[in-house]
């Protein structure tokens, strides 16, 4: 087995350190900040969409728009919520664009959810990581969809 390339690596570090971000985003261990919320709204390309497992399509500014609105939604729980990626791989690079998977674990007291996700990054100066995500589409793992299927079914 060849060794990962250095832009995926870096991409894995941005998909771990992205999710922790999102944990902390969600239980409100950090504030609800401009300048904290950045550590997503700077890693994502302008053009970026995202088809969640259910199959719709949210292009950047809805997602940021959500995920704003979902600071602290889990800071009642936040001793029982846990966001894990699980399985990095790298599938392809070229150029200066990655394309990796992973899959994203949510654990909530007693419940458990999880999705593959395949991402798409470009290498980008200036981000925590150096890259930056450009395309996103998650499915869920067999037997791990949340009843209804949201993205986020814990956070409502």
């Amino acid at each position: 087995m060849t060794e990962m390339p250095a832009l995926a690596r870096a991409a894995v570090r941005e998909t771990e350190d992205f999710h922790a971000f999102l944990r902390d985003w969600l239980v409100g261990a950090l504030p609800r900040t401009p300048a904290a919320f950045a550590r997503m709204s700077g890693v994502m390309a302008p053009d970026l969409r995202v088809i969640s497992p259910l199959g719709t399509t949210t292009e950047l500014p809805a997602l940021l728009t959500e995920f704003e609105g979902l600071h602290g939604a889990l800071a009642d729980r936040a001793g029982v919520f846990a966001i894990t990626v699980e399985a990095p791989a790298h599938v392809h690079t070229v150029g200066d664009c990655t394309l990796v998977t992973y899959e994203e674990h949510h654990r909530l007291a007693g419940d458990r959810s999880a999705r593959l996700a395949t991402v798409l990054y470009r290498a980008r100066e200036g981000t925590p990581n150096g890259v930056e995500w450009l395309h996103v589409h998650e499915t869920w793992l067999p037997g791990l969809a949340p009843a209804g299927g949201e993205r986020f079914p814990e956070a409502r």
